[in-house]
């Protein structure tokens, strides 16, 4: 099982990006392979909006994102960090607008998907809805999508229940995919019981 991890933060070492990775860490440890593609590092032109795509099943614009579509096409299952700011960081709306080609040809449907969002609290529970529609509209099989909140670089260190339910994340995307699609028992509750249970924390 390949798990794909997709940060779109320009911060080195920001709160989305450092929750992205407990996801992925979550879920090598429950013995998934994992790769993490930082945006920042990569060179993606806007979407124009022309909609060939949805034609063609592949956009005409020449850049890094055929790449990074390539490897989510062949994972297994993807994770997808934000940070928020009035919305979602102009890097996550780029790279959001140019996964069209891939999920209106229906090439991402039936995998399992993730959203990670933080924010100093403005729009974190929207930008969670917007990685939700994308996931159904893609046919995938959102696993979770939660937000958290920080402002400054690192914080998100300070705060157990995030980091914990990050990390659990990338678990039950391993145990979903080997019990055939289905949460297993233990997760069959609300996710924030689930953490709340095991770790004795909470939210807030």
């Amino acid at each position: 099982m390949k798990i794909v991890g997709i940060v779109c933060t320009p911060r080195i070492r920001g709160n989305s990006e450092i929750l992205v990775k407990q996801v992925l860490d979550g879920a090598t440890k429950a013995g998934a392979e994992s790769e993490i593609i930082f945006i920042r590092d990569k060179k993606i032109q806007f979407c124009e909006g022309c909609l060939d795509c949805m034609k063609t099943g592949k956009c005409y614009l020449t850049d890094d994102m055929e790449e990074i579509g390539e490897k989510l096409v062949a994972s297994d299952g993807i994770v997808i960090g934000v940070p928020t700011y009035w919305t979602i960081g102009g890097m996550g709306v780029t790279f959001l607008d140019r996964l069209l080609p891939y999920t209106a040809s229906g090439k991402f449907a039936n995998k399992l998907a993730a959203g990670i969002v933080v924010g100093a609290r403005v729009a974190a529970d929207t930008a969670a809805g917007v990685l939700r529609r994308l996931f159904i509209y893609s046919h995938m099989r959102p696993i979770e999508c939660v937000a958290h909140y920080a402002t400054a670089t690192g914080d998100i260190l300070k705060n157990d229940y995030a980091m914990k339910s990050a990390w659990e994340i990338g678990r039950l995307m391993v145990l979903f995919k080997e019990n055939n699609n289905k949460y297993p028992d233990e997760y069959t509750y609300p996710f924030s019981n689930y953490i709340r249970k095991k770790y004795d924390i909470h939210a807030y």
